[in-house]
């Protein structure tokens, strides 16, 4: 018991120094996303245009910046990233691959898995079995159910979140994931589902995910470093965000870009003055 509150009071200890670090506030740190409008026009009167070249408008423009840099990064996003979600949805398949390969190589002491049964009956017959006779009460330490399912469903929360969903719709991604992919997935080969892991790992990961996107939003305005350190920074992020960071990490923001000028288009000749357009941009 001694050992599980020691665990308890270093994770504890760990969340508040990672939001504490994520709180520094930077005095000289400015930055603006918006860039300046820097334009150059020059309209000829349509009498002094006649005289020149016809009916010809001269107009130079010299520079049209974007209202958005390319290599910004907006968070939280303004829109719901369904590719990314899944693209982390993916991501997460792959790691239940991983997970699972990893568990078949380790001892049945371990796992608890029957692998004589389940080569002679089949690979799902374990599974099958743990979800029917589900979900019970278990036996695991306060350290497992109260400490590493709730930051699994707060990671699972963080991918939503981080993806541009609302706090109830990353809420009910992080109940299916904990509950389909995980207790009634993965876990399913080697134990009976959890209540307590259905009930907490969703509830308090969701207060959990919510801390992280707090402490999230904070890093990334200070250029996501922490501390005036990149690589604490980083770290933070892989943390309390890892999916994200690992899609982030293989370049998926530079493929997918958002541009907005603002540049002329005509000219009323019965006001004398320039039309400006709007054009917007997207690239995948």
């Amino acid at each position: 018991m001694i050992r599980t509150k020691k665990l308890f009071y270093h994770f504890l200890f760990l969340l508040v120094c990672t939001v504490a670090f994520a709180q520094k506030s930077d005095t000289n740190y400015s930055e603006n996303l918006v860039a300046p409008i820097v334009a150059d026009t020059t309209l000829v009167h349509p009498s002094a245009a006649k005289e020149g070249s016809g009916d010809t408008i001269i107009t130079k423009t010299d520079s049209i910046a974007p209202l958005q840099k390319e290599d910004s990064i907006a968070y939280p996003p303004k829109f719901k990233d369904y590719r990314r979600l899944g693209y982390n949805s993916v991501l997460y398949a792959g790691a239940a691959v991983i997970t699972f390969g990893g568990l078949w190589a380790m001892p049945e002491s371990f796992t608890h898995w029957d692998k004589q049964a389940m080569k002679e009956k089949g690979m799902f017959y374990k599974w099958k079995e743990n979800v029917k006779a589900g979900p019970v009460w278990d036996g695991d330490n306060f350290a497992m159910n109260y400490l590493a399912h709730p930051y699994c469903g707060g990671v699972y929360y963080m991918t939503a979140r981080s993806s541009g969903f609302t706090v109830l719709e990353s809420f009910s991604y992080s109940v299916i994931m904990s509950t389909f992919f995980w207790e009634y997935g993965i876990e399913a080969f080697a134990e009976l589902p959890s209540v307590q892991d259905l009930i907490f790992t969703p509830i308090l990961g969701s207060v959990v995910g919510e801390l992280f996107f707090i402490t999230k939003k904070k890093i990334v305005k200070h250029d996501k470093k922490v501390w005036n350190s990149r690589f604490l920074g980083i770290t933070s992020l892989f943390v309390i965000d890892p999916f994200n960071t690992v899609l982030d990490g293989f370049g998926y923001q530079e493929k997918v870009k958002t541009q907005m000028n603002i540049a002329p288009v005509g000219f009323d000749p019965s006001s004398h003055k320039m039309v400006w357009g709007v054009n917007f941009s997207a690239s995948f």
